[in-house]
């Protein structure tokens, strides 16, 4: 989301879905890696709808230390099989 809904998600809640636009804000990165704010990142989604696969910041969210987790998001609109958090480990992995 916008600057305005990451800083109101900060002050706010204990965990969010997606938060890739944190990559684009290393202060507000910096206050989500303090807190210890839970990011659930769904790479198929992301590519889906915002962001190609590749150039999603879940390796660089993980390597740095944020509390982030993967997770499927609509798993009938946007995973191929019966097991969709087994396509995002897949997809994370490359």
């Amino acid at each position: 989301g916008s600057d305005e809904h990451l800083i109101g998600s900060f002050l706010a809640s204990d965990a969010i879905n997606h938060g890739i636009n944190l990559k684009h804000d290393p202060s507000m990165e910096y206050l989500y890696y303090l807190a210890q704010v839970g990011l659930a990142v769904s790479p198929l989604s992301n590519n889906a709808l915002f962001l190609y696969f590749l150039k999603n910041p879940f390796d660089g969210f993980f390597r740095r230390g944020l509390n982030v987790s993967l997770s499927t998001d609509d798993p009938l609109m946007f995973h191929q099989t019966r097991e969709p958090l087994i396509e995002e480990y897949s997809i994370a992995a490359k």
